[in-house]
C-alpha cells in the first residue's frame, strides 16, 4: 500500500473514496468495498483519502480519534485499499470551498470514480454535498457512486455511535459496529515495575494524546507481539491500591515470556470484566488478577 502525502502528484487512474475516515467502521467498509469494484471496472486503484492529524482541535471540539493515523493505515491496508491520500487537516482547507476542495484533489489525481457516503459534507462551511458533488463529477466524466447507511440493529453505524459504546465500556458492541475488534496500538513503555510482583510480563502502552480510551476499568484483551497472540488482561485509568491516580494503559499478558520493553504491541480489547477497584492490600489485587486472568 502507498501513502500520499498532501502536494504529491499522482498520474496512475484512481478511483476514490471520500470521508472523514477516523475508524474504519461497517460503513467506511461498504465505502471501500465500493471504490474497489468501480476501481476494477475502470482498471484503477483504490484510493482512500484521509487526515493524516487530528481535526478537532481545529473544529474546537476536544474530540478524541478511535483509531490514529498509523493504526488506521493497517486497517485500510487489511481491507485491499491500495493508495493512501493523507491530507492535513488545516485552517487553510477549513477555508477550501465546495468547489475548490474538489478541483485540488483532480489537480493531484488522476481520478477516474469518487465514492462516498450519503451524509458527506464538505468545503467550507460543510457547504458540499453529495448533490454537488455529483454535478462536479458528471461535467468531469468521472464516476460517482454514493452509498447508503449501513444499520446494525436499527441503527446507523457512525463513529459517534462507536464512541459513545467505548465510552460505555461496551468493547462487544463497539466491535460489532467496527467489523473488528477496538484496539489500541503503541510502543512499550516504562512504568513503575510494580507489575512484576504478579508473575505476569507487563507493559505499559504509550498511546499518544489523540487516542480515545474506552471507559476505566479491567479488560479481557489479546494482545500482539511480533506477530504472535496473547491472552492478557488490560487496566484502562489508575492504580489506586499503588496510590497512582494518572490514566494509563497497562496490560499483562499471562503467556509471553520475555523482555517488552521499546516494542511494538497490540492490545485488542474483547470485554469489559469490572471496574477499578482500590484492595486493602498488593496480594489482595494479585489475587483478582489472576481470577482476571482466567477470562474466556
Amino acid at each position: 500500500m502507498e501513502v500520499l502525502t498532501f502536494n504529491t502528484k499522482y498520474d496512475l487512474p484512481v478511483c476514490l473514496a471520500l470521508g472523514f475516515f477516523d475508524c474504519v467502521h461497517k460503513g467506511h467498509s461498504a465505502l471501500i468495498e465500493s471504490t474497489k469494484t468501480l476501481a476494477k471496472e475502470y482498471e484503477a486503484r483504490a484510493c482512500v483519502m484521509t487526515f493524516s492529524d487530528n481535526p478537532y482541535p481545529f473544529l474546537s471540539k476536544g474530540e478524541k480519534l478511535i483509531f490514529t493515523f498509523d493504526e488506521r493505515l493497517k486497517l485500510f491496508e487489511r481491507a485491499g485499499v491500495e493508495i493512501v491520500f493523507a491530507v492535513p487537516f488545516t485552517k487553510e482547507l477549513m477555508q477550501t470551498s465546495k468547489n475548490d476542495f474538489l478541483e485540488f484533489i483532480v489537480s493531484r489525481l488522476n481520478v477516474k470514480g469518487i465514492v462516498c457516503g450519503y451524509d458527506y459534507k464538505f468545503g467550507k462551511g460543510a457547504e458540499g454535498d453529495t448533490e454537488y458533488l455529483s454535478r462536479f463529477c458528471s461535467a468531469r466524466a468521472i464516476a460517482c457512486k454514493v452509498v447508503p447507511p449501513v444499520l446494525h440493529n436499527g441503527e446507523r453505524v457512525s463513529s459517534t455511535l462507536i464512541k459513545s459504546k467505548l465510552r460505555e465500556g461496551d468493547a462487544e458492541t463497539a466491535a460489532k459496529l467496527l467489523g473488528h475488534g477496538y484496539f489500541i496500538e503503541g510502543e512499550v513503555c516504562h512504568g513503575r515495575g510494580v507489575g512484576r510482583m504478579f508473575d505476569f510480563p507487563t507493559a505499559n502502552l504509550d498511546y499518544g494524546s489523540d487516542k480515545l480510551l474506552p471507559k476505566d476499568g479491567v479488560y479481557a484483551t489479546v494482545s500482539v507481539v511480533n506477530g504472535i497472540e496473547y491472552k492478557s488482561v488490560t487496566n484502562i485509568g489508575n492504580k489506586p491500591t499503588f496510590g497512582e491516580y494518572d490514566v494509563t494503559v497497562e496490560t499483562m499478558l499471562s503467556e509471553f515470556c520475555g523482555d517488552l520493553y521499546g516494542k511494538r504491541m497490540r492490545v485488542e480489547f474483547v470485554r469489559r470484566l469490572r471496574d477499578i477497584k482500590k484492595f486493602a492490600t498488593p496480594q489482595e489485587l494479585k489475587k483478582q488478577i489472576y481470577l482476571d486472568a482466567s477470562w474466556r
